[in-house]
């Protein structure tokens, strides 16, 4: 069985259709069920994240995972509807500096958690078939919507990262200490910057739905083993 992650409403609803998840399941956040596959809607921010990941890995281990969603473009190369392959992802509001941490470095002594390489691999592959335009790159994450223009560019210097979102390092994170391979796909929808919200708005409906055809084309991959 493969689990696909998604924190918006709109985005869970694009895989379970996509996916054809139909049976809904007992769970502390919405969770529907299909024939191999689980679709869990995590809800927004770290925390509601990293619980519905570890429930779902508790209760149901799944041979892999996919968290699929939007982001905000750091890397001003990126376009609105790019696809952003994370290679790995950092939390950018952890902050243990005081304590001699680098910034972003929790007390596992780990700042950036990795996509596990096969699975991202896959979504590549999936991507290219599609015709999605995407990329490998790198994303922060943080428990606050970002639009600030500077503050972008600083978390852009800080950590390289190429996209701002959510819940993608806590998925990743919760991942790491089960031992579990998942990979983190970010779709872009605005520029993490002034006038972000409107633009994430914007682009939410049509972002959501081509998340949900890389889901649909991830199957024959995931089937495959």
């Amino acid at each position: 069985m493969t689990a696909f992650f998604a924190a918006e409403p709109e985005e869970a609803e694009a895989l379970r259709e996509a996916l054809e998840a139909t049976t809904p399941l007992e769970a502390p956040f919405p969770l529907h069920q299909g024939e191999g596959v689980l679709v869990a809607e995590t809800g927004v921010g770290k925390v509601a994240c990293a619980l519905a990941v570890a429930h779902v890995l508790t209760r149901f281990a799944p041979k892999g995972s996919f968290f699929l969603g939007v982001a905000g473009a750091l890397d001003p190369a990126l376009r609105a509807l790019d696809l952003l392959l994370a290679q790995r992802a950092v939390q950018w509001d952890v902050d243990l500096t005081p304590f001699g941490r680098a910034p972003g470095e929790t007390a596992l002594g780990v700042r950036f958690f990795p996509s596990d390489p096969r699975l991202l691999a896959r979504a590549e592959a999936a991507a290219r078939a599609l015709g999605f335009p995407h990329r490998l790159g790198v994303v922060a994450t943080g428990d606050r919507f970002l639009q600030d223009p500077e503050e972008a560019k600083r978390l852009r210097a800080l950590h390289g990262a190429d996209a701002v979102e959510m819940e993608g390092a806590a998925a990743l994170m919760v991942a790491y200490r089960f031992r579990h391979p998942m990979a983190l796909v970010r779709i872009v929808t605005d520029g993490a910057g002034e006038g972000a919200a409107l633009d994430f708005q914007a682009f939410l409906r049509e972002a959501s739905r081509r998340l949900g055809r890389l889901a649909r084309a991830l199957l024959p991959y995931t089937e495959g083993g």
